[in-house]
């Protein structure tokens, strides 16, 4: 049954090895509702699990005996195969999976699998239940139980957790690459496969965030991607196909009619797919992606399309840096869209980003704090107070420059470029977009650096 499953996986049949997971572990004792509120059922979960963890102190669960059950034990390792499948194809029961995982462990101890229910659970505590602090010690603990583990079998989906999902929340996003790309090379080294990419995928990713050059992107998402086709694992690969066109974009590539990556692979059928199920997150990321990109380039009407598509699908929980990523960007949006038109609705999302960008920046000032100046730099120009625009501005620049988000610095030099040439400063605003278009060629955006040349010489 575990070949079974891996294999429906493996050949993009997630529903179905889902299916024949759950059935498996029906007949091992652990029955999963598939119907009913099931969002209702992981609140009354969670709570079950933290009963369960009590006044538990992390040395008392890491030295807790291992478990002797041989049904158990077959449990959990199918249920640590059916938590990837059902992260690609039901979140609600990837919840029910990872809770199960923690309460299995709690009543009848510690196996290989266990680091992962733990550090899976860390990141539902600190992404969908905003208990950061509680989410960061799972993570630190399921760590700690890798240490046990007789294996590195679960690592690579351990680190892909709790790299992804719980430290960007308070460490910065950079500090995940070397611990992601680990997980790659051990999975791949040990035949945990669909683990490995998801590893990758995610560093390719956080290495986008961080702000890396765009062609050392370009060519990891190309290296990466090969590999995925090659393993049969391109689920991975559509949850890079938008960063990818992002990436040429900016650069000013052209893509060709028909741009493959492997076999049969067409990156504009895999779009087009992720965005017919539009319930789906590679739709949502899909979304956000062409309105940041169309906002950069400063189709602002093209934008709030693209934002008001992605705000339509409900997650159940992100990662740190993606939901950060929608309240900067949206916000900026919301900002341009309530100068444009003075719409109400566009000043009450404007100013509802703001206060979410609040939380972020408290917990890691390193990722945050500089998105959160610009938004209070767009807020200032709205309501005409130009001082506070001015300081506002600089200091993100300053912040982003600090903790080494070169893209950020770009557009937080082009926005104060555009906010001197509406106060009539063009010698200020020429100083700004001069800078702009430094940032952008440094970050290797030709296309967007070029536009800011064309601003300045409008200006």
């Amino acid at each position: 049954f575990f070949t079974l499953v891996n294999a429906l996986f493996a050949q993009g049949k997630g529903h179905q090895a889902s299916e024949a997971g759950l059935l498996v572990l029906s007949q091992l004792g652990e029955s999963f509702p598939t119907y009913s509120d099931i969002k209702s059922i992981i609140v009354v979960e969670y709570a079950k699990a933290k009963q369960m963890i009590g006044d538990k102190t992390d040395e008392e669960i890491v030295t807790m005996k291992a478990i002797d059950d041989d049904h158990k034990i077959a449990a959990m390792r199918l249920m640590f195969i059916l938590a990837h499948t059902s992260f690609l194809t039901s979140r609600d029961v990837y919840a029910l999976i990872v809770l199960r995982m923690v309460q299995t462990s709690l009543n009848h101890g510690i196996c290989d699998e266990c680091a992962f229910g733990f550090a899976a659970f860390g990141a539902l505590m600190s992404s969908l239940f905003k208990d950061i602090s509680g989410g960061y010690r799972f993570g630190q603990l399921s760590l700690r139980l890798l240490d046990r583990a007789k294996s590195k079998k679960c690592l690579p989906g351990v680190y892909a957790v709790v790299y992804t999902f719980i430290h960007p929340f308070l460490d910065h996003y950079r500090a995940s690459l070397e611990p992601l790309e680990y997980a790659y090379n051990t999975g791949m080294r040990c035949g945990n496969i669909s683990f490995a990419m998801s590893a990758v995928c995610q560093y390719c990713i956080h290495a986008f965030y961080c702000g890396e050059e765009l062609a050392t992107i370009q060519t990891m998402i190309t290296k990466y991607g090969k590999i995925m086709i090659e393993h049969n694992q391109g689920q991975f690969y559509k949850f890079l196909l938008p960063y990818r066109h992002a990436v040429l974009d900016l650069m000013g590539h052209q893509l060709g009619p028909n741009q493959l990556i492997g076999d049969g692979m067409n990156e504009d059928h895999l779009l087009e797919e992720c965005l017919q199920l539009k319930g789906t997150r590679a739709a949502a990321v899909i979304y956000h992606i062409r309105s940041w990109v169309a906002y950069v380039f400063g189709n602002y009407d093209l934008a709030s399309k693209m934002m008001e598509e992605r705000q339509v699908i409900t997650l159940m929980s992100s990662p740190p840096f993606l939901s950060c990523s929608f309240l900067f960007v949206e916000g900026l949006i919301s900002f341009q869209m309530a100068q444009q038109t003075g719409q109400a609705k566009w000043k009450a999302l404007a100013y509802k980003s703001i206060e979410g960008m609040k939380e972020y920046a408290l917990h890691a000032p390193s990722n945050c704090h500089h998105k959160l100046l610009l938004l209070q730099a767009e807020s200032a120009s709205l309501a005409g107070d130009c001082d506070d625009a001015v300081r506002s501005f600089d200091d993100s620049i300053s912040s982003a420059s600090e903790h080494g988000f070169i893209q950020d610095q770009a557009l937080a030099y082009e926005r104060a470029g555009i906010f001197y040439a509406k106060q009539g400063n063009t010698d200020t605003a020429t100083h700004y977009y001069n800078q702009a278009h430094c940032k952008y060629s440094m970050w290797g955006a030709k296309r967007k650096a070029d536009c800011c040349l064309r601003k300045h010489d409008q200006s």
